[in-house]
């Protein structure tokens, strides 16, 4: 199904296809090739998360709603052609927002979003990622968890940078 929506959309797609099934809920979605889907909604901090990310995303939404913070997720499992308009929706309703994704921070999800809000809405916008070096070897989870791209690092980093935003007074 993706494949077929893929292969409309562009003669020479990219496709990036994960080993394990990835699932975040009981109900099934259904999707439409260039838009994200939109798993949580609040007005603190705007989460944006592509592939294995998205569950821990969700679980920091959890783990934010614990601590009194409001949290919007977008799963953008369809990064070109990229849901712009999801993206300026959602930076424009919250403070901060914060990209995961288990690639590079170049060139990738963080890097599109951040260029998407530098032009519509600015906002500070951090970027969560694997570094731009060798990576620890292990499995996904060894080296997510050695690098927080888990649901206590996504939270304590939208934790921090409200904290933070709140104490300089900075503007949104």
């Amino acid at each position: 199904l993706v494949l077929w929506a893929m292969l409309r959309l562009c003669p020479f797609p990219h496709l990036r296809w994960g080993i394990k099934r990835l699932s975040h809920s009981e109900e099934d979605r259904s999707f439409t090739m260039d838009r994200s889907t939109e798993l949580a909604d609040g007005s603190d901090i705007a989460l944006i998360a592509c592939g294995e990310m998205v569950k821990p995303a969700l679980d920091a939404v959890r783990l934010l709603s614990e601590n009194g913070i409001s949290a919007t997720l977008l799963d953008m499992y369809c990064v070109k052609p990229m849901d712009r308009a999801a993206v300026i929706r959602a930076a424009a309703r919250c403070r901060i927002v914060i990209t995961i994704e288990e690639h590079s921070p170049y060139g990738g999800l963080g890097a599109a979003v951040s260029q998407i809000i530098a032009e519509n809405c600015p906002r500070k916008t951090i970027n969560l990622s694997l570094p731009d070096s060798p990576v620890i070897t292990g499995s996904s989870r060894e080296v997510f968890d050695y690098y927080e791209l888990n649901a206590e690092g996504i939270c304590k980093t939208a934790m921090n940078s409200l904290r933070e935003s709140r104490r300089t007074g900075a503007a949104i």
